[in-house]
């Protein structure tokens, strides 16, 4: 569903737009790597770490989830309602505690006796509602009878309980479940209080009255059985298990859309001249839609389990689908051997089919595989006799043939001939990547288990190197994966790229999540810039755990990319390491050339120092000690330019731009005189960007923009100065201008206005829908645009929908803001402060502030002469351009002055990749 986001789609703008096997197989690729004794720790960072913030407590290696704090709110919520009613409510025995039937009369009892509820506890019944009324209108088990009931009974118990009298919490929620919140001031570190509310993670529902009503009627069990929650859990797995995998397909089939446009808006760039750096949109979009995508697989992983608690790991939904003779087998041996022991049931049968095909997925020698007992542990548990247990061992050593011949590695397709020759001779040909038939991405040649079989024998690879040691490929063992050295335009299949992953991509991610920036830092937004890099990094802590589905699913991804860049793969990494080299370069310069402004205190300024420092640390992804196809892939290029575009320019550049209110005194001179008909969008390309993008900023304008007449008063109020002192201001600044008299207030008297509240900080959000998409994950605005009603009708509510709406809007938006995020605000701020402490010796106010005794410092100083002679010539006076102020036509001046100086920028100082307009509308500024 999602729409190809190439310029050549429709906008004329830009045209394009381990197992076992014979000879020990996976034996030796668990020693396919080796360990370095040096330590590489001191030289995969660059500068000492800073500090980021304290850690929010909802982001942790194992990545926190919604699915657990679902889980914990549905206990602690039953759990309150047993506790909190008389026993006789309940009921006497357990069956009756444990049934969902006793919620009806303890709410019933609640709302009659006007019980007071702990708030807590509400909140726990709104999260139950929304997590299970997802469900229910999802693909896993909305249809089955038990749940439906359940979710009617906890829609009855909230409208019996919403409105009882509340109190002070006593109920201790879980760790993961608590929040931080707190505020910052203009000069403190702004990404202090910054990180992820798990809350954030509950989406809003469009239809939250539905969801949540004021009245039902009470709710009827259509059967005389008890349900109990356990009951709830049960659907048809195998049903579940076959659309979650089709979900993953259409999901992997929108990435590699935007990979095959990527390719052909890099060849008609290059063939109608564009500059090469434009391809960092193309790299933003891609990483965005896959970024996107991972993060929707992680929470259908985490639904799919609430349905199916025994789908844990990827093994075990895929024994549900190819392993159905085996299940029937095994049960028939417990039937016949079980002599005792606890009851089984499918979903053991099940669990202990994939685990089996775990350990063929794991290498042979991993000490955590569990080969030698799990089949002695899983007969012991029901009591199997002798031959039983030789008939599952038997089952469980088909397992590895299954495997073996399902996703071999390349050691093991020689040693698997005489198998597939044997079973052809009987009738039954055996094809290799053939479990999954019917999905285009994430099967057959492109078969995602294959990703999974590989990761999880890397796991191996990982535990044994220490963590001091660096992981290389064993010269002996090269090309034991494949043809070495890989080359582009010799991978078809997915399978084809296993010799670059296994040798050079896994074991540069080691190091980088050990001893690299990803490993050594917790940055504000990582869940959403980068949550493959997340996902790596708890894989490579937790080796021995079982691959998930969303790491997979990402590793996936990036190999999905890599085959669809085909050829352009060396090209995208040459241009994908310049730009980013030319964004840390552009830095460096301007902090050389802001220690030589003598009239600026930018480079003492806590803001400035703090969030350049940041910026600055985020050069550590560039370091040669990675890979470069490991670091400048096209998915990993385009998640380190998300982290620099939306964390390091736009969210620190936004604290560092008008860290000396530079940003805001430029803006609106540049405004003063546009409205005055003195200079004229278009002339200065670099101030239209910042003026289209800053327009709707609360901080720098506190509402609309300013008309004549507002100039001066707008300025004091957003400077930190009351209303009514901003107002006795404007007033002055206004009898200057139309008397010309000149000011006799002293500059003490003048900036005791000033100190009043504070500036308010300027927020990124409001500059781009962009970042308010992408970080906030806010999509409250989002119409479907891209739909037909035919279509909308059919897919509205499923995952694809949603995923395909939210992710075509964003990009969109992206594109929109795309001038902007092409701006370096690092370089920017320094640019800006200069041209204010040029404007300052043009117009001959340096020495007046500097030879005034009231101890005003140079900026306040400035800002004073800036507002009521400046300012107000261009709010008040008859003819703005002639205006004079100490014998200096203020009009003239400052416009030539602005026009002068920002033309004399080279835009290759100031941007850091080529941004295309969008719409001819737009300013076009070319490096």
């Amino acid at each position: 569903m999602a729409k190809g986001k190439g310029k050549g789609r429709n906008n004329k703008k830009k045209k394009g737009g381990g197992a076992r096997g014979s000879g020990n197989s996976t034996k030796n690729a668990s020693s396919s790597s080796s360990s370095s004794s040096s330590s590489p720790g001191a030289t995969l960072l660059k500068g000492e770490i800073p500090n980021f913030g304290e850690r929010s407590k909802a982001i942790r290696a194992n990545y926190q989830t919604l699915y657990s704090r679902y889980k914990s709110a549905t206990r602690r919520f039953l759990d309150y309602m047993r506790k909190n009613v008389p026993q006789d409510i309940i009921g006497g025995d357990d069956a009756a505690a444990s049934s969902v039937n006793f919620l009806l009369a303890a709410a019933d009892w609640m709302a009659e006796s006007s019980h007071v509820v702990d708030p807590i506890i509400l909140k726990d019944l709104k999260l139950c509602i929304r997590m299970r009324t997802r469900v229910a209108q999802s693909m896993f088990g909305g249809g089955d009878v038990g749940h439906k009931y359940f979710l009617d009974v906890l829609v009855y118990c909230w409208t019996m309980m919403r409105l009882l009298p509340t109190s002070e919490s006593t109920v201790q929620q879980d760790l993961d479940d608590e929040t931080e919140e707190g505020s910052y001031s203009y000069d403190q570190n702004r990404f202090s209080v910054l990180g992820v509310d798990n809350g954030e993670m509950e989406e809003v529902e469009e239809d939250d009255a539905e969801m949540f009503p004021t009245s039902v009627l009470r709710p009827v069990s259509d059967t005389n059985k008890p349900v109990t929650l356990e009951e709830l859990m049960r659907s048809d797995d195998r049903n579940d298990a076959v659309l979650f995998l089709f979900t993953l397909d259409e999901l992997m089939s929108m990435i590699s859309t935007q990979y095959e446009v990527l390719v052909k808006n890099i060849k008609n760039n290059r063939q109608q001249a564009i500059p090469e750096s434009a391809i960092v949109e193309h790299l933003l979009e891609a990483a965005v839609t896959s970024n996107f995508a991972i993060q929707q697989v992680q929470q259908l992983e985490m639904e799919l389990q609430t349905q199916h608690e025994h789908l844990t790991t990827p093994c075990r939904l895929l024994s549900t689908l190819v392993m159905p003779e085996l299940t029937s087998n095994v049960d028939e041996i417990l039937r016949n051997h079980a002599r005792g022991g606890k009851k089984w049931k499918k979903q053991d049968i099940i669990s202990f089919l994939g685990d089996s095909m775990q350990c063929y997925f794991q290498s042979p020698s991993d000490d955590w595989n569990r080969k030698d007992t799990i089949v002695q542990d899983f007969c012991s548990q029901y009591q199997v006799d002798h031959q039983g247990c030789d008939e599952i061992e038997k089952l469980f050593r088909g397992v590895q043939h299954i495997v073996l011949l399902e996703v071999p590695v390349k050691p093991e397709i020689k040693s698997m001939i005489p198998m597939r020759a044997t079973l052809a001779s009987a009738g039954q040909p055996s094809k290799s990547h053939s479990w999954l038939p019917r999905f285009e991405f994430i099967g057959g040649d492109r078969s995602i288990h294959h990703t999974i079989r590989l990761l999880q024998s890397f796991a191996g690879v990982i535990a044994n190197t220490p963590e001091n040691s660096k992981t290389y490929l064993n010269p002996k063992l090269v090309g034991m994966f494949g043809p070495s050295p890989w080359l582009t335009g010799r991978s078809k299949k997915i399978r084809d790229m296993d010799e670059l992953l296994m040798s050079t991509i896994l074991p540069s991610w080691i190091q980088m999540c050990r001893h690299g920036i990803v490993g050594k830092v917790q940055f504000p937004r990582e869940s959403e810039l980068s949550p493959l890099f997340m996902q790596l990094k708890s894989y490579v802590e937790n080796p021995r755990k079982p691959v998930s589905w969303s790491l997979a699913f990402g590793v996936h991804a990036m190999l999905t990319g890599i085959l669809e860049v085909d050829r352009e793969f060396y090209e995208i990494i040459k241009v994908s390491k310049a730009v980013f080299g030319r964004f840390f370069a552009q830095t460096t310069n301007a902090v050389k050339l802001a220690l030589k402004e003598k009239a600026s205190d930018m480079q003492n300024s806590n803001v400035w120092k703090h969030n350049l420092c940041m910026v600055s640390f985020l050069e550590s992804f560039g370091l040669e000690a990675f890979e470069e196809r490991a670091m400048w892939n096209p998915l990993c290029a385009g998640t380190i330019f998300s982290i620099l575009s939306f964390f390091g320019n736009l969210e620190a550049g936004s604290a560092v731009i008008d860290c000396q209110a530079q940003l805001r005194i430029t803006l609106y001179l540049f405004h003063g005189l546009l409205i005055n008909n003195i200079i004229h969008k278009g002339e200065i390309p670099l101030l239209d960007i910042l003026y289209d993008s800053f327009k709707d900023c609360k901080a720098l304008w506190q509402g609309a923009l300013p008309r004549r007449g507002e100039l001066t008063q707008r300025f004091w109020i957003c400077f930190g100065m009351g209303l009514k002192e901003s107002k006795q201001m404007a007033e002055k600044a206004q009898q200057f201008a139309r008397d010309g008299r000149l000011p006799t207030d002293s500059f003490a008297e003048c900036a005791k206005f000033c100190r009043g509240r504070k500036m308010t900080p300027i927020e990124p959000a409001e500059l781009a829908t962009s970042f308010r998409r992408i970080c906030e994950r806010d999509f409250s605005d989002v119409r479907d645009k891209y739909h037909t009603p035919e279509q909308r009708r059919n897919t509205r509510g499923s995952e694809q929908y949603l995923f395909a709406v939210r992710t075509n809007d964003t990009l969109d938006h992206l594109e929109k803001d795309l001038m902007l995020l092409s701006t370096n605000f690092m370089s920017v701020a320094y640019y800006l402060e200069q041209f204010v402490c040029s404007l300052g010796r043009i117009l001959g106010w340096e020495s007046c502030v500097k030879n005034e005794p009231g101890g005003t410092n140079m900026r306040q100083g400035f800002a004073i002469l800036f507002a009521q002679h400046l300012l107000g010539a261009l709010d008040f006076s008859k003819d703005p351009l002639n205006y004079q102020f100490l014998n200096v036509p203020m009009g003239i001046c400052s416009s030539s002055w602005m026009k002068t100086f920002f033309e004399r920028i080279p835009a290759d100082n100031v941007l850091w990749f080529q941004a295309i307009p969008s719409d001819t509308g737009q300013v076009q500024y070319n490096t």
